[in-house]
């Protein structure tokens, strides 16, 4: 990518994310997308979240990729390019690369620069011969991903849309079918999509997963009015918010709120919002499904569910889809 897409590029999320802010901020629930977490400092946070003990979803995935990764690669042609939209560290991809044979290019998709470079860090040394094609942008932003898809040809390729950690739950339905449909976009030419998903199960293990003892959760949490303040000129006193996560049965997710501890205002980029004490601004939504209900969602996106590898716990799927 060039400079000025790369900058071209940047500009476009700077808007989007002040447009979503001040958008989401003037409904009757207050809410944010919890895509804006994933500044510099709030992805190095998840990867602390990833270690702490009451979060299962990383530690369960990765048992479920030790045992199964030669199963999934046998299912996969050869000299198939990797596609990882919000790669992280890059953790997860290596116990696939492990696995593969010619892999032709791997390729992290990432709104986070740092984030990019750190997988690219990470990754570089341990399969030297692999290209790593890093691409910067939004993977929830349907336009973007049709034009830098088609501009650095990944849809006239066989690829592997490799989407860990169960972040398509983040998404509400409708959300999460769009994306989806970018990730049948994306896997270009007779492709696959390999993407994890959090299974139902006791409530109090997911209380306690989105709450953790040290607070890390909170912290990231309240970064998203920490990255606001810097790039939006926000004036949100952090210490007026308390972190809380909350169970929607009829959801079947986990919610993430930021609860206003007293009555005050604030101005982001000159617009004023006021809070009422105990109102909430809803951060994020974790949907945990039922494989049937996970089958049904990627149906609406015209991808069809070939393979499922679970953990001994059923707590974590890792699911195979094929444009229908």
């Amino acid at each position: 990518m060039s400079h000025l897409t790369a900058v071209a590029n940047k500009n476009v999320l700077d808007q989007q994310f002040l447009n979503d802010v001040l958008n989401g901020l003037t409904q009757q629930q207050k809410s944010l997308p919890c895509k804006y977490f994933y500044d510099d400092r709030g992805a190095a946070l998840f990867e602390q979240i990833t270690g702490v003990s009451e979060y299962y979803v990383t530690r369960t995935e990765l048992s479920i990729l030790d045992k199964y990764s030669h199963a999934i690669a046998q299912l996969l042609p050869q000299d198939i390019s990797i596609i990882e939209p919000g790669c992280g560290s890059g953790k997860k991809v290596a116990y696939l690369l492990a696995h593969l044979v010619n892999v032709k290019t791997f390729v992290p998709f990432e709104i986070s620069k740092e984030m990019l470079n750190y997988s690219l860090a990470h990754l570089s040394p341990l399969f030297p011969k692999l290209v790593i094609s890093p691409l910067l942008g939004d993977f929830t932003h349907s336009q973007m991903v049709k034009q830098l898809a088609k501009k650095s040809a990944l849809v006239d390729q066989t690829n592997l849309v490799y989407f860990p950690g169960s972040t398509l739950g983040n998404f509400a339905p409708v959300q999460a079918i769009e994306i989806l449909q970018n990730f049948h976009r994306l896997c270009g030419i007779n492709g696959y999509v390999l993407i994890g998903i959090d299974l139902v199960k006791d409530r109090q293990v997911l209380l306690n997963a989105y709450d953790d003892k040290a607070g890390v959760t909170a912290s990231f949490n309240k970064n998203m009015l920490l990255r606001i303040n810097k790039e939006l000129n926000g004036t949100f006193e952090l210490d007026n918010f308390t972190h809380q996560s909350r169970f929607n049965e009829q959801q079947s997710r986990i919610e993430m709120h930021l609860v206003s501890n007293c009555t005050q205002r604030i101005f982001i980029n000159n617009v004023e919002v006021n809070f009422k004490q105990g109102e909430s601004i809803h951060t994020e939504n974790s949907h945990k499904y039922t494989l049937t209900a996970f089958e049904l969602l990627a149906k609406q996106a015209n991808l069809k569910l070939e393979h499922t590898w679970c953990d001994d716990n059923d707590y974590f799927a890792l699911c195979l889809l094929r444009p229908c």
